[in-house]
């Protein structure tokens, strides 16, 4: 069973606790759980973002060239 620390009185606790068993203070709540897989869209996105990037720069080195001749 998973537990964390009151932050009152410093005592171990059950995590879903409302109040501690010990001190008998209400508790702050808990952060929601961060979502796991939340990196892969921001990953593909990224990479998204470079190749476009990358592609603009190409173009414009190529057209760049037309512009010399």
């Amino acid at each position: 069973m998973a537990s964390r620390i009151c932050p009152y009185c410093r005592e171990k606790i059950q995590r879903q606790a409302l109040v501690c068993r010990c001190c008998k203070r209400d508790l702050p709540e808990l952060p929601p759980a961060r979502g796991r897989g939340h990196w892969l869209p921001v990953l593909v996105f990224t990479a998204a973002l470079v190749a476009g990037g990358a592609v603009v720069v190409a173009e414009f080195f190529r057209e760049r060239r037309n512009w010399l001749d």
